[in-house]
């Protein structure tokens, strides 16, 4: 029974090798993602990134208005028109 459970440890621990991520291609591939950029260097003032559906959709535009006022009241760094396109769509563009 122990040589069993031994087994099944060393294969669950086996089974996770060689599967991870370098963190440094997986964020080149996130920067290629259109709104990415922009998301990150702004929403990033103030809180973690958030998820693209943390919000339906149709939200996301009345979200990053709200986020804005906060950043004016707080003397944050406001985004471009630009920017804040890029960034809905960013956010928009996971189906939910």
């Amino acid at each position: 029974m122990k040589a069993t459970i031994a087994l099944i440890f060393l294969a669950v621990i086996a089974s996770g090798c060689d599967k991870s991520a370098d963190p440094r291609e997986e964020q080149k591939k996130l920067m290629q993602i259109p709104g990415y950029r922009e998301a990150k260097l702004i929403c990033t003032q103030c809180h973690r990134l958030p998820f693209q559906d943390q919000h339906v959709s149709a939200a996301w535009p009345g979200v990053i208005a709200r986020m804005e006022n906060h950043m004016r009241a707080n003397k944050r760094r406001v985004p471009t028109k630009e920017e804040s396109e890029a960034i809905i769509k960013y956010f928009q563009s996971n189906p939910n």
